[in-house]
């Protein structure tokens, strides 16, 4: 009941009713570059997800510097590349973590060529297999700008999302992760600004008023006894040029 949970349903009702065709069920999660929180909001989003009924599967394809396995506290060795490279099967490869309705595939062994191996026809099929067995795939990818592997997911899936940590990159940059999508002729569906400092940045109070309205009250009522969770106080970001900054 916390609005940080609340802005998480928000962000899966808002992915529902953009996507133009419900068969439009691949979803890759890119930023930038890295630290902007890209895979906390894909976990995040997954659970959710998950939570609302739908069969969710999530995929580690950062093949640079894997995080999802971290959060569910599994081993990682056996997973994506395994099945990309050898005859394992994806019941051998896709884990049920302990929520109810949400998979998930690791990355497995580590590669010298990760754009290579996600450049392939069996990766191409591993998508269209994995589409038609669950609700929703989340694909994890590295930081677009730099090296290609993002490009390729984005190039494979049918929609894209971009994390963006608020004031972080300038604006040239934020349209060069866009440019880097549309590019291989993926389709963005939209960006999840993250990490906003509430504190300095007026214009964003009241979205936290909003969830503070809707969260459980701390004044014992006539019919409700249920606690206040404030939305979580991000750190304030290093100082740069706001002009420049989105």
């Amino acid at each position: 009941m916390s609005p940080d949970a609340e802005a998480y349903r928000i962000l899966r009702t808002n992915i529902e009713f953009n996507r133009k065709n419900p068969e439009d069920n691949s979803i890759t999660v890119v930023s930038g570059g890295a630290g902007e929180g890209k895979s906390t909001t894909l976990v995040n989003l997954a659970y959710v997800c998950a939570q609302g009924g739908y069969t969710t599967l999530m995929i580690d394809a950062d093949l640079r510097r894997p995080r999802l396995h971290t959060f569910f506290d599994i081993n990682n060795s056996v997973g994506l590349t395994n099945y990309l490279t050898t005859d394992l099967m994806l019941e051998d490869v896709i884990l049920q973590t302990p929520v109810d309705n949400l998979y998930f595939m690791p990355s497995g062994v580590l590669p010298a060529d990760a754009a290579g191996i996600l450049n392939s026809r069996r990766m191409s099929e591993l998508v269209q297999d994995v589409k038609q067995r669950f609700d929703l795939v989340l694909i994890d990818s590295p930081p677009i700008l730099g090296v290609s592997d993002a490009s390729v997911l984005a190039s494979e899936v049918d929609l894209t999302m971009i994390v963006v940590q608020h004031r972080k990159l300038p604006r040239n940059m934020l349209l060069r992760v866009k440019q880097a999508v549309e590019n291989v002729g993926g389709q963005v569906i939209g960006v999840v600004l993250n990490n906003v400092d509430i504190r300095s940045d007026n214009q964003y109070q009241y979205y936290t008023s909003y969830y503070t309205y809707y969260a459980p009250s701390a004044e014992p009522e006539t019919r409700s006894n249920r606690k206040v969770v404030d939305a979580k106080k991000s750190p304030a970001p290093t100082q740069s040029n706001d002009s420049d900054l989105y």
